[in-house]
């Protein structure tokens, strides 16, 4: 791409995101989590993306590659809008654990939360107040055996204690050869 194009580019899409309001426009969000199979007892990151559709007629520039698809004939746009979210992690028995989302410092149009599933089982994280998103559902895993390492380490710090005593001692106890004496 010329550095013309990619001006023009880059121009008419930061006008046409200037000319798009949250009044005149249909606002959307994207909601990953990460990781995509949870533990229990382990953090999930959730992460909001904030962008609004514009309309591609009467704009005559090369289709972007989109990272978050819309229908025919629309651009996504990244787009910061303050919005109230209310978003849940729902258990697999109902229980409803808060979601707190902070905007990271780099990105305005990225929201940032997180939290820890208690029970295993299928887990959604639900954003109630706003219509036009679906849930994400999460597969989350019993933590499985957990055991200290620490009875692991102690055992290979006395098996090699005792090895070298063993050692140490047959050394001391072999017959020496004086080198040179007669």
């Amino acid at each position: 791409m010329t550095r013309p194009l990619a001006t023009a580019l880059a121009l008419g899409i930061a006008l046409a995101a200037i000319t798009v309001r949250p009044g005149s426009a249909a606002l959307e969000v994207a909601v990953s989590v990460s990781p995509a199979k949870g533990v229990v007892g382990r953090p999930v990151e959730v992460l909001v993306r904030t962008f609004a559709p514009i309309g591609m007629d009467g704009i005559d520039l090369p289709l972007p590659s989109l990272a978050y698809p819309a229908p025919s004939g629309l651009w996504n746009v990244l787009y910061p809008f303050d919005y109230p979210f209310d978003v849940i992690a729902r258990s697999p028995a109902g229980e409803e654990l808060e979601i707190e989302l902070v905007r990271d410092g780099s990105d305005a149009s990225l929201w940032r939360g997180s939290f820890t599933p208690t029970v295993p089982g299928q887990w959604s994280v639900v954003m109630r107040n706003f219509p036009a998103y679906a849930p994400i559902w999460l597969d989350v895993a019993a933590s499985g055996p957990s055991f200290s390492t620490l009875p692991l380490v102690l055992a290979a710090l006395l098996g090699g204690l005792v090895i070298g005593l063993l050692v140490g001692r047959a050394i001391r106890r072999s017959p020496t050869r004086a080198i040179g004496r007669r």
